[in-house]
């Protein structure tokens, strides 16, 4: 299961939310669906990005350092 790519949606820094850092949404294993879900938020003029969980192991080092 450790080698599962999962993927989300996730606010960007520029979404001008109250939390500091990200907000993401529900990993999912369809990136098709995650896409179509970021399509929505963009046309309503949200800042999103789509992020796989390879992705997040990566940067989860700086996330944590804030």
């Amino acid at each position: 299961m450790d080698n599962v790519l999962l993927w989300r949606v996730v606010y960007s820094r520029k979404a001008n939310l109250s939390s500091d850092g990200f907000c993401a949404g529900p990993w999912h294993p369809d990136k098709d669906h995650v896409d179509r879900c970021a399509s929505v938020l963009r046309s309503i003029a949200q800042s999103v990005g789509v992020q796989s969980n390879q992705q997040a192991v990566r940067t989860a080092s700086t996330w944590l350092k804030r």
